[in-house]
């Protein structure tokens, strides 16, 4: 066995951080580590220490190049469950009962020792205790009290105990009877802190101290107890308990006690009401029974850790070094400590053999594993594996633990390897999920190739684990991207899925103008949803219409519209502008003239539908007239422009168009048979505009009585007043005109001739 070596310790203190003055203390956690050199170097049984045995030999004798090899340590545990186990221990006080370095109580009987402080943490009943009191009846408390300087000594009640001031007011009771140090001058109370850290020990005892009362004066009491560092165990050593049965009946108790004096653990046939009881060289120990304080683990030299049980089997290439490492906690105040030693094995064999480190393979259908030899020709080898092959290499389909016979020279090595081989699981979340929650949304990652309840499942929202969530199927609430684990032995798979909000599709359409002549309803059910699934919130103008929660709202105003559509936690919002239309658009065209007593027909142009009409002459309603036309004429003795008017109408819109009429001047739409270009204003030129306005254009030409041309012009309308082609007076006479038609007339047909008379004044 290796060892690092030191006077009693090295040790590497990275830092200790203690808080004193108070019995209940909160310490900062800090670590040390131990380098143990000897394993009795610990300061008492009770105390941290690891031992990883003799170095090992391996011979070339059958042993196969491996061995056991086995450490020794203390195991520690917790005190906050307040349980403790308790067990006699061998008689064999680890220091003195005399001669310790704090004396206390000379002479005085019946008291408690001054408050002193415990230089190191302990931990009792899961309370950190720091200071403590020795009272001259063989008891110890750790909760304190200054001003308390009696130490009771009469009791008859059995541990625990917390109604009688005497059992109450102690904690560890060594045993607790009634002696007293003041009838002697020989007897030794006192304590002393022994040790380093973290093996630090509180030893207190009564040494030779006489029974009470006259008649027992002579019998003398020597007792220890023990307190050890970090492992928290208490061991009580007595060498000589007498009893004195004509006093307090000779009643004594030995045990623990927790502070509020409920609970206690006592050996058998030592509580009070076990007494009068005597006892020799006897010895007990009380360990905390909570959780583990301490954790075990074999490291090989390259640091990787080989195994955690106290014995493990090595199989070593030549020498190599094996630590044995314990880390212990402090459970009061989070200190830890790490002690270790080193073990050398080593192997005569002069080669090696490495099958390489065990496997656990994931679909994969076979694994070679090779017989790799070390220090040797392979060639020199031979091979012999439990499959019963004989070659450097197998290739193995089965999980099993595979091992192979190596000789080399007489000299033999076994090695085995593990090969496990697995499946993994078979999953499928499938494709991305839309949705609203409107109906439950289930994922499962149910295996499909083997029986789900064997799997164990890891889901995640977002990266972040769902550490309630272990079943194969999740019940999914948040949008988000779920993935899960799924581990069947030492394989496992990953999928990831995400669930997204779903659009509810849904339009009010484009902003409305209406004349409200039909019922206008607006529809926001959904076109990819059951719209029965949906609730549906409508507004106008910005207030909520509490009524209407149909998926459909009728309109009998202008406004803005607006409705919200819920479907699970998703919604969609539209709005719509309802307005009138602006008037509708009639025309009934251009003004124009006509004849007296003409028929005319005037017609309403519009591109609406269904629409009502109103004619008006003159402002004054035709209540007959309701078509979309009027036949309309006017006497000859109508004076001045008549305005016809329409009025058409569609619900709550209208539009309106007016056309003037005026009669031509020319008497009954007649060509006049004579002219008198007098200036007068009346009959002075020939006015055809009648027939223009009637048939378009046309030319007028005018000829003499002796055939001759002196007035011709095309696109006619008025422009002839008795002059010739030069406008010069034409004399007065009779004149001869012909009027040719582009469009042919209704009256005249293509050509139009006749006499003219041009009467003159001054002719």
């Amino acid at each position: 066995m290796n060892h690092f070596y030191s006077s009693k310790f090295s040790a590497l203190w990275v830092g200790k951080t203690s808080l004193l003055g108070s019995t209940k203390k909160l310490l900062i956690p800090t670590v040390f580590l131990i380098f143990l050199t000897l394993p009795t170097m610990a300061q008492g049984p009770g105390s941290l220490f690891v031992d990883a045995g003799p170095d090992v030999t391996i011979d070339c004798d059958g042993t196969n190049g491996c061995a056991d090899i086995t450490a020794s340590f203390l195991s520690t545990y917790e005190t906050s469950s307040s349980v403790y186990t308790v067990e006699s221990i061998p008689y064999n006080p680890p220091f003195a009962f005399n001669g310790l370095a704090n004396p206390l109580n000379p002479n005085i009987d019946d008291a408690w020792s001054d408050v002193d402080t415990l230089p190191f943490d302990f931990c009792y009943f899961g309370n950190l205790e720091q200071q403590f009191q020795v009272g001259s009846n063989g008891v110890i408390r750790f909760d304190v009290d200054p001003n308390d300087t009696s130490n009771g000594w009469s009791f008859t009640e059995d541990l625990p105990n917390n109604s009688n001031p005497t059992l109450g007011e102690a904690n560890v009771f060594t045993p607790g009877h009634d002696i007293d140090p003041s009838v002697s001058n020989t007897e030794e109370i006192g304590y002393e802190v022994l040790g380093t850290y973290p093996n630090r020990v509180l030893v207190v005892s009564y040494f030779e101290v006489p029974m009470f009362s006259g008649t027992c004066n002579s019998l003398l009491a020597t007792q220890m107890v023990v307190f050890y560092e970090f492992s928290n165990v208490i061991e009580i050593y007595i060498q000589d308990k007498p009893s004195c049965p004509s006093w307090n009946d000779g009643n004594a108790a030995l045990g623990i006690q927790n502070n509020d004096g409920n609970i206690a653990y006592v050996p058998p046939g030592r509580n009070t009401s076990d007494s009068p009881w005597t006892t020799t060289n006897e010895a007990w120990r009380f360990t905390p029974a909570g959780a583990e304080t301490f954790s075990f683990e074999w490291v090989d030299a390259g640091g990787t850790v080989i195994g955690t049980t106290a014995t493990i089997n090595v199989c070593p290439d030549g020498s190599e070094v094996y630590t044995a490492r314990v880390t212990y906690t402090n459970e009061c105040n989070g200190d830890t400590v790490v002690l270790q030693d080193d073990v050398t094995v080593t192997s005569v064999a002069s080669y090696s053999v490495d099958l390489g480190a065990d496997q656990q393979l994931c679909d994969q259908a076979d694994y070679e594993i090779t017989a790799a030899i070390g220090g040797a020709d392979p060639a020199d080898a031979t091979f012999l594996w439990s499959t019963g092959e004989t070659t450097q290499s197998i290739t193995v389909s089965q999980s099993n633990t595979y091992s192979v016979e190596v000789e080399i020279d007489d000299c033999i090595v076994n090695r085995d390897v593990t090969i496990e081989f697995g499946e993994d699981p078979l999953i499928e979340l499938g494709d991305t999920i839309t949705t609203c929650f409107e109906e439950v949304a289930l994922l499962d990652a149910s295996p499909s190739n083997f029986d789900p309840a064997l799997a164990t499942y890891q889901w995640s929202l977002n990266g972040n684990v769902l550490p309630a969530e272990t079943s194969p199927t999740l019940l999914v609430s948040d949008f988000g991207d779920y993935s899960v684990v799924v581990t069947f032995g030492f394989c496992n798979s990953v999928d990831t899925v995400s669930v997204v909000p779903n659009e509810i599709e849904m339009s009010l359409g484009e902003d409305i103008e209406t004349c409200f002549d039909e019922a206008l309803i607006l529809d926001a059910s959904p076109s990819n949803y059951d719209p029965a699934l949906a609730t549906y919130e409508w507004s106008m103008n910005g207030t909520i219409l509490p009524s209407e929660t149909s998926p459909t709202l009728e309109v009998l105003e202008e406004g803005v519209y607006s409705v919200v559509v819920s479907i699970g936690i998703c919604t969609a919002e539209d709005s719509v502008v309802v307005s009138p239309r602006e008037d509708l658009v009639v025309s009934l065209g251009e003004d124009f003239k006509t004849c007296a007593n003409e028929v005319r027909t005037i017609s309403a142009a519009t591109e609406e539908t269904d629409v009502t009409y109103q004619w008006l002459v003159n402002g004054d309603t035709l209540p007959d007239e309701t078509g979309s036309s009027i036949d309309i004429s006017f006497a000859s003795n109508t004076t001045g422009s008549q305005t016809v008017t329409v009025i058409i109408s569609s619900g709550n819109c209208t539009g309106e168009d007016s056309v003037d009429i005026s009669l031509y001047n020319i008497g009954q739409c007649l060509i006049s048979e004579g002219l008198s270009p007098n200036g007068d204003g009346m009959n002075d030129c020939l006015d055809l505009e009648f027939i223009s306005d009637r048939s378009g254009s046309f030319s007028l030409e005018v000829f003499n009585r002796y055939g001759a041309s002196v007035f011709n012009q095309s696109d006619y309308l008025n422009q002839w007043c008795g002059q010739d082609k030069d406008a010069a007076d034409l004399p007065t006479g009779t004149y001869f005109y012909v009027i040719k038609f582009s469009n042919p007339d209704v009256e005249f047909g293509d050509l139009k001739t006749g006499w003219i008379y041009l009467n003159r004044e001054s002719n």
